[in-house]
């Protein structure tokens, strides 16, 4: 059977795809602006709540009180929510802070800036780390594809970190086989988010890659231990009263921004089942992308489509997942796309579609429909793995040609 080939010099050699994503650009690039121009209506805000560069206002908040000395302000609600309605000049909505402590270091050169240049270098940084990570995989059309993933679009609107995950485990992938350690050190990075990064250290340990797997952990404790030294125990135990009062709010009541995530856990609560088999549907299903991930890691040992796997399956088994979370889906195309039959270019298609869709869907609804779009993707490409074992070899052999380029 033939050998699954490269990513492409061009986007899946069909020229529509090219036009539709270069209209989609000219279509979102003015209302972008138009969205943040807006958000200068009343102070730094757009008059009903919203600060301009959205959720980056936590980070940029969270990283200034710590270099303060002010932490314990971060996880207390009201106070939080004070220090940031000062900066802006206006009344705000209630925003909060949802990351541990390692964040305030990682977050730390952004917090050293003044607020808008700060908001500036985290939109482009984080979306050059992602598109040079594309470009490793899709030479041809790389900032095209970067600029036109939606994903990308809710990022660039609500100043999250979506740009930055998908980076990282773009750029942990790349490097797995060449410079390991690196690679680890990278994907420790997710030590700020737990609800993703947890299958990373599964598919790592599947695969045997043992020294990438060392530094993960290593990195991943040096950062921990960098905190307590910094801000103490105390910044940790109030980091889990807060993570605590947020699922309980977000998750298990469906306040405040449930509409705009994708996992089963919300679908199934919100579709009026108790909390209890909610979670009973979140464990099977975080169990079944553990077995799959495992099993496609033991197989491939990082090669492209293990890879694809590892970042759908952080998605699919996360208990909380929202729409800008989903900007490493586009990693997963560029993977999987070249070798994609008709059936999984389209349900690759739809889940990238999704963050689009995925708040609209549940407002109208009530329910969190897009959810379901994360697994068809996952599961085919387990069954197109499963079948094609053949590839696995060459596939190893060229993903790991990636590291040297």
């Amino acid at each position: 059977m033939a050998a699954l080939p490269l990513p492409s010099h061009r986007l899946v050699g069909d020229e529509t795809l090219v036009r539709l994503a270069r209209l989609w650009c000219l279509v979102v690039a003015p209302l972008t602006l138009l969205y943040l121009c807006r958000q200068f209506t009343l102070g730094w805000t757009d008059g009903a709540g919203h600060p301009f560069g959205e959720d980056f206002l936590n980070f940029w908040a969270g990283a200034r009180l710590a270099q303060q000395g002010q932490w314990p302000t971060i996880y207390n609600l009201a106070a939080f929510h004070g220090f940031e309605e000062a900066l802006v000049g206006a009344p705000l909505d209630l925003y909060h802070y949802s990351y541990p402590p390692v964040a305030w270091i990682l977050t730390a050169p952004f917090g050293a800036l003044p607020y808008l240049a700060a908001w500036a270098l985290w939109q482009v940084c984080g979306w050059l780390a992602f598109a040079l990570a594309v470009r490793r995989l899709a030479p041809g059309h790389w900032v095209l594809i970067a600029l036109a993933a939606p994903a990308v679009f809710i990022n660039s609107l609500g100043g999250q970190n979506g740009c930055w995950t998908a980076a990282a485990v773009g750029w942990g992938m790349i490097l797995l086989h060449r410079r390991p350690a690196l690679a680890g050190a990278i994907l420790a990075l997710f030590t700020i988010k737990p609800q993703l990064g947890w299958l990373i250290p599964v598919a790592l340990l599947a695969g045997r890659h043992f020294r990438a797997l060392g530094v993960f952990a290593g990195t991943a404790l040096a950062l921990i231990l960098a905190s307590l030294a910094l801000f103490g125990a105390e910044a940790w135990a109030a980091y889990a009263a807060q993570g605590a009062m947020l699922k309980a709010v977000i998750l298990e009541q469906g306040s405040g921004t449930w509409h705009r995530m994708l996992s089963l856990f919300v679908l199934v609560r919100h579709a009026g089942a108790p909390i209890g088999v909610a979670y009973g549907v979140q464990l099977v299903a975080s169990v079944v992308v553990t077995l799959v991930v495992a099993k496609a890691w033991h197989k491939g040992r990082g090669d492209e489509r293990s890879a694809a796997m590892l970042v759908l399956g952080m998605l699919a088994g996360s208990l909380y997942v929202s729409d800008y979370d989903c900007v490493m889906l586009v990693l997963a195309a560029c993977w999987l796309w070249p070798g994609a039959t008709a059936w999984g270019r389209g349900w690759l298609a739809l889940a990238i579609v999704a963050p689009l869709l995925t708040a609209s869907l549940a407002t109208a609804s009530g329910l969190a429909l897009c959810a379901i779009l994360l697994w068809p993707p996952l599961l085919w490409a387990f069954w197109s793995t499963s079948n094609k074992d053949e590839r696995g070899s060459s596939g190893r052999q060229r993903f790991r040609h990636l590291g040297h380029l």
